[in-house]
């Protein structure tokens, strides 16, 4: 079983469990109900939001060597199918360890998907307090046997994706076609960003639809109440296409809402396990297309 440990979780240059967070929460945050049109493009629009949470660290065996883990995630969607759609994240966290030490890590990333889902611009930015340790950028596009990724940071990578690759925006599509269409099951080959070696693929199981109760949120703008909404619980494994161990690289479960919005999220890293708690939600005003 392979997961990250905290050597890993302090090297500035590796992958990292900021990294996961980001999209973990990404995941979540941008599932909305969505219909298909016929040539596959987005019918409805992804509710345009801003989104915060609190994380803590809930479990960590000793072998982790960390002592506690928390940190407040800021994101923001916004556009339309006919524009592509904008992520915008930011990420701070204070990883402490059994030695006392204290570590502040700070992650950003933009992302920008065309509507019909086909091609995928991205960018992060690693710090280590207010030092820049890495920056990872790039264009990705799903082109009929040709389907790469190609880096401008670090250059002169190309990543070859499969041909059934999808990205963040149609996951979400897929995801939740699966969900109000009764099945619980669905899999993916995933390209997210963050990573210069490797795509994902995606294991998802949904539970039957049912009202829950939410955190407690400070709401503005107009949107839905999540008090009384429909929901679906979660949970999503990602496994490293070179593994074939059958294992999960790592899990993240949530309590995904008709409206997009998810709460009561959990990243299982098998020795560690990160709780993340939903906190403040703001709805934005929507772009006409």
């Amino acid at each position: 079983m392979r997961f990250f440990r905290s050597e890993e979780l302090r090297r500035p240059h590796g992958r990292d469990v900021q990294s996961r967070l980001f999209w973990t929460v990404a995941r979540g945050l941008s599932l909305v109900l969505l219909a298909t049109s016929a040539n596959g493009a987005f019918a409805a629009e992804l509710a345009n939001h801003r989104a915060a949470y609190d994380l803590k660290l809930s479990v960590a065996e000793s072998s982790a060597d960390i002592a506690g883990l928390t940190g407040r995630m800021v994101l923001e969607w916004t556009g339309n199918s006919c524009d592509g759609y904008t992520l915008t994240q930011r990420l701070v966290t204070q990883l402490f360890d059994t030695d006392g030490g204290v570590m502040v890590r700070d992650l950003r990333m933009t992302s920008w998907e065309s509507g019909d889902g086909d091609q995928f611009r991205f960018e992060v930015q690693r710090y280590a307090g207010a030092q820049l340790e890495e920056t990872v950028s790039g264009f990705a596009e799903r082109s009929g046997s040709t389907s790469a990724a190609t880096f401008s940071q670090p250059s002169d990578v190309v990543l070859d994706l499969p041909d059934d690759v999808i990205f963040p925006s149609e996951f979400v599509r897929d995801l939740v076609e699966t969900a109000t269409s009764g099945n619980s099951l669905m899999s993916a080959s995933v390209f997210e960003g963050a990573e210069t070696d490797h795509y994902f693929l995606v294991s998802s199981f949904i539970g039957k639809s049912s009202e829950a109760d939410t955190d407690s949120v400070a709401v503005e703008g107009e949107g839905m109440n999540l008090d009384g909404a429909s929901s679906w619980p979660v949970q999503v494994s990602y496994f490293l296409p070179h593994e074939h161990a059958g294992v999960p690289d790592y899990q993240v479960s949530y309590r995904l809402f008709e409206n997009g919005v998810s709460s009561n999220m959990r990243l299982d890293y098998g020795d560690i396990v990160i709780d993340g708690t939903l906190t403040d939600l703001t709805y934005l005003v929507p772009d006409p297309c």
